[in-house]
């Protein structure tokens, strides 16, 4: 072969690996481009759904409250309506009845949870039995001038409804109380003859609060302000019950909701020796608003995780861009180079897509792949989707008992079990003993009968003991529970249906809890 021939092929080598070369770097270039995207878009979506989750929890927070408050406005209506109380109002000076009346409120009293104090009263507020008869209140004015005008007022208003006025110190314990009082009327005339009013301490409620543990959400702390009152109701540690408003953030939030008239939520970000993020919740009956905070990175802990991931991922393909570089002068063996980086970077991709989106052990989607599939869901009430949870109980009992390979192979069978039982559903392990299951319907199919068979399916095959040798029998126990949902769909869903097996317990064949919230 002539010198030139050889040129030419050494040119030809050297235009076709420069053009290698640069594609190559171009496609690097374009890697971390995408990386930058992918993670702005899957942290702005993790972000939304962590407020829209903060402001799930804290709307059922808020009807917790609610209705604890109710339940004490109605257990006070039924101490009002008994003959006991209206005969001895109609009669004060009679002995007997007054025996009787005292007798019957400090036993009522011991029905109430959180109570405070229990009494009845004349119209002048005079006590005249109370469920702690050795305190000294009986007999004692509650309310005088003004204040006693301005009570009356308010029961002639609230007429054979009962009246909450919010939160008060208590001169009798000085604890901080939500008061209440109800009207009792004679019978024969219908004239106001006194009234009962009733103390719920305001401790019992936030400790109420509190005892309900929401994965994730450990350092979250609860406040309610009175938005007419223009106070506290209770705040994390309870000191500033009943104080006023002091920060100018709270005072405009009282200004914007002082006359409104229906509930409202909404979630903000805020700084006090910290970053915070919080969500709150108008209650329009009693004019409170309250406010779940917590850490901004608590709740935002998995936004910020997909970014130290990506932006690893970035300085990863940056470093492979600079060593690509350097290496480019020796054209051969950087050729090769090339050739191995690039699947080597294809299998970094893959396994880092593994590690993100899948759980190695079951095969099923991670908490993360399930974030990103409720991404692109769009609400319809025609394709509704379905929502299962499968919760291994005492699992880390198990595991102390027959070991870490028993659990193992325990979580294995069950996303097996589910794949075979929902053919047409998506199988997700969302936590350590826990797997959730989606299924979208089209064109009204399945039906809500057709899922819970399955369920119902599946768990008794969940059900099944298995011999472990050598350690005895293993019999698995789950808490089961279902949703439909076709509008908000996102992650919430796993903490609605944790609450919904929290508050089932263990689950039995043909009795799963279910909750359609198509609707």
């Amino acid at each position: 072969m002539s010198k030139k021939s050889n040129g030419a092929e050494k040119k030809g080598k050297n235009y076709s690996f420069l053009f290698l070369n640069r594609f190559m770097f171009l496609q690097f270039i374009l890697m971390v481009i995408l990386a930058f995207f992918i993670a702005r878009a899957i942290s702005t979506r993790s972000i939304d759904n962590a407020k829209q989750n903060l402001s799930a929890i804290t709307d059922q927070r808020a009807q917790i409250i609610t209705e604890h408050v109710k339940n004490a406005e109605n257990l006070l209506s039924g101490f009002s309506v008994s003959p006991d109380v209206a005969d001895f109002l109609s009669n004060t000076n009679d002995s007997e009845l007054k025996t009787n009346a005292q007798r019957y409120t400090e036993e009522y009293a011991k029905s109430i949870p959180g109570v405070e104090g229990l009494y009845i009263a004349d119209m002048t507020s005079k006590t005249l039995t109370h469920s702690n008869p050795d305190s000294g209140i009986i007999g004692t004015v509650i309310r005088e001038g003004d204040r006693l005008d301005a009570l009356m007022e308010s029961l002639n208003k609230a007429g054979d409804s009962v009246y909450t006025d919010s939160v008060l110190i208590s001169p009798f314990t000085n604890d901080a109380v939500i008061a209440m009082y109800k009207a009792v009327y004679d019978p024969t005339n219908g004239r106001a003859v006194g009234f009962v009013g009733m103390a719920i301490r305001t401790a019992d409620l936030i400790a109420k609060l509190e005892n309900i543990k929401t994965p994730g959400l450990e350092s979250s702390f609860y406040s309610m302000i009175d938005v007419k009152k223009r106070i506290y109701v209770f705040d994390e540690n309870m000191e500033q019950a009943c104080e006023p408003l002091q920060l100018p953030d709270l005072i405009r939030q009282c200004d914007i909701y002082e006359n409104a008239t229906e509930t409202e939520s909404t979630t903000y970000n805020f700084k006090l020796n910290g970053s915070f993020v919080g969500a709150s919740y108008f209650i329009p009956e009693y004019h409170w608003l309250l406010m779940m905070n917590d850490t901004a990175k608590e709740v935002y802990s998995l936004a910020y995780a997909m970014r130290m991931f990506f932006i690893a991922f970035e300085i990863l393909i940056i470093a492979l861009m600079i060593i690509f570089g350097l290496l480019n002068k020796k054209q051969e063996r950087v050729n090769q180079k090339l050739i191995a980086s690039v699947d080597a970077v294809n299998e970094t991709k893959k396994s880092l897509n593994t590690a993100m989106f899948g759980d190695i052990l079951t095969g099923a989607g991670n908490r993360v792949k399930l974030a990103t599939d409720l991404t692109g869901i769009n609400d319809s009430k025609q394709n509704p989707y379905y929502f299962a949870l499968f919760n291994i109980m005492e699992f880390s009992n198990i595991n102390t008992a027959y070991g870490s390979d028993t659990g193992d192979s325990l979580l294995v069978r069950t996303a097996d079990t589910l794949r075979d039982t929902f053919k047409n559903g998506e199988v997700y392990r969302t936590g350590s003993d826990e797997f959730v299951v989606m299924v979208k319907s089209e064109n009204g199919v399945p039906r809500v009968s057709d899922v819970l068979f399955n369920v119902d399916e599946a768990l008794k095959k969940l059900l099944v003991p298995e011999n472990v040798r050598g350690l005895g029998t293993l019999y698995p126990k789950y808490k089961v529970a279902a949703i439909k949902k076709s509008s908000d769909i996102d992650a919430s869903v796993i903490t609605i249906l944790k609450e919904m097996t929290n508050v089932k317990g263990e689950a039995m064949c043909g009795m799963i809890d279910f909750v359609d919230m198509s609707e």
